[in-house]
């Protein structure tokens, strides 16, 4: 009996360790189709925006955050974040330099959902591909 106690919580400690989560992974984000993921009109802006909050603290991790018009992606779900609470239709999303962009919240969630997958895959394409465009090598663009 001790024995079958003890291999159940050595077996229920294993799955744990190993990741037996829904927690995404570089591996995961490479399998995404991000215009379908990504897609407001089809998946809703929660579905997104919770994809963009899930896979932007991988790209974070890694270094390899997108920054566009000096906002990085989570400017972007921040600003989001804070149009739905207030019920705007705009988000406005603060840049670096303090600069405030506004844009609609349709399109800013398209657009963070689509900055966290991207970063996260194209950091991932790189560990493959950036040896080939080194001038010299015979790559053909």
């Amino acid at each position: 009996m001790k024995k079958l106690i003890s291999l159940t919580i050595a077996s229920g400690l294993a799955l744990a360790l190993t990741g037996c989560t829904s927690q995404p992974t570089v591996a995961a984000a490479m399998k995404l189709d991000v215009k379908n993921v990504c897609n407001v009109e089809k998946n809703g802006i929660a579905k997104v925006l919770a994809t963009a909050k899930a896979y932007n603290p991988i790209a974070v991790k890694k270094h390899h955050e997108f920054m566009r018009f000096g906002a990085t992606t989570n400017a972007y779900i921040k600003g989001i974040e804070a149009a739905i609470k207030s019920g705007s239709k705009t988000a406005h999303v603060v840049g670096k330099k303090k600069k405030i962009q506004k844009y609609d919240v349709k399109f800013a969630t398209q657009r963070a959902c689509t900055f966290a997958v991207r970063s996260v895959q194209l950091g991932e394409e790189t560990k493959s591909t950036y040896k080939m465009v080194i001038p010299g090598s015979g790559f053909k663009y």
